[in-house]
């Protein structure tokens, strides 16, 4: 500010521009400081899948999971407390309340009856909204879906074996019509997952009709018993549905005798009696000269304690 003062003669001037060059250093060290907070009171975004499925035509679940990308990675958030609503936010339409386990998904039930609440052409909408915690602000998500009837029939004529879809939903007069252009995911159920019979999806026709033919050959269980899986994935209209049927048209498993033998080749729990006592007898040995050696070891600081003191005590008398 010297240089100001020097080469400007009016004292008024001076005090000024002095006063204006405080007041703009003061604004512009607000403005840092606003923006310093504002980023380090920004929080991660908390992303939400919420989907519908229904099984059977019977079991009716929502399903959310809540992951957020941390250090540019996207990791499942455990712990979020989710409620459940009906039509909307709001307590008298709350369902329930779960919250998130270790993969970030909470998966809720619902009770019997819940159909009662649909709306025109049998929709319902159910609302999921989350508790903000010092990570994440409150979200909120909706999924619509509508009423829907998927059936599955199995049949086998002159070893031919179909599977036989149907699906019908509610028009808006409240009648079964049904529902073509919707595909339709056959599985298999294994041991680890869902296996396809097919490569591409099915899709109903005109009537909501889907024929397959089952020519596959694959091991069941020791009766023969497959599990036929029907699934419509993610669908706009009516989320995910699917319909399960066993039937015996797999291969029996036969489990083989010589597997559950006491040989060496077999696993622990079949292994012969004599190596398991040959083993045992090893280690009881090993361990038996341990310990004997550790008995001796202080058996003789033992003895070396009592020859140290015994010179002091000659000494004395």
């Amino acid at each position: 500010m010297k240089f100001i003062t020097t080469n400007i003669k009016n004292p008024w001037v001076s005090r000024f521009l002095m006063a204006t060059a405080v007041v703009f250093l003061m604004a512009f060290s607000a403005v840092a400081q606003t923006e310093s907070d504002s980023t380090e009171a920004e929080k991660p975004d908390l992303s939400l899948e919420f989907r519908y499925i229904e099984a059977n035509n019977k079991t009716k679940i929502l399903e959310l999971i809540a992951k957020a990308k941390l250090e540019g990675i996207w990791q499942s958030q455990k712990g979020i407390q989710v409620h459940f609503y009906r039509d909307a936010e709001d307590e008298a339409n709350l369902l329930g309340n779960v919250a998130t386990d270790d993969h970030g998904l909470a998966r809720y039930i619902l009770p019997e009856g819940v159909e009662k609440y649909a709306g025109a052409g049998g929709e319902y909408t159910f609302v999921a909204v989350t508790d903000g915690t010092e990570q994440f602000d409150p979200v909120s998500v909706e999924v619509i879906v509508a009423e829907s009837s998927f059936e599955m029939s199995l049949s086998e004529e002159d070893s031919v074996r179909q599977v036989h879809i149907s699906l019908q939903a509610l028009d808006a007069e409240g009648n079964e019509v049904p529902v073509g252009e919707v595909e339709v995911h056959l599985y298999i159920q294994r041991l680890f997952g869902l296996l396809p019979l097919s490569e591409d999806p099915e899709t109903t026709d005109e009537n909501g009709e889907v024929t397959a033919d089952f020519s596959t050959v694959i091991g069941g269980d020791t009766a023969g018993n497959l599990i036929i899986v029907a699934k419509i994935e993610d669908h706009e209209r009516f989320g995910n549905v699917e319909f399960q049927r066993k039937i015996k048209w797999g291969t029996p498993l036969i489990i083989d005798p010589n597997l559950s033998a006491r040989e060496l080749w077999s696993s622990r729990a079949n292994a012969p009696i004599y190596l398991i006592a040959i083993v045992n007898t090893m280690l009881i040995g090993i361990w038996g000269v341990i310990l004997y050696i550790l008995f001796q070891t202080y058996k003789i600081s033992k003895i070396s304690k009592v020859s140290t003191r015994s010179p002091k005590l000659e000494k004395h008398h």
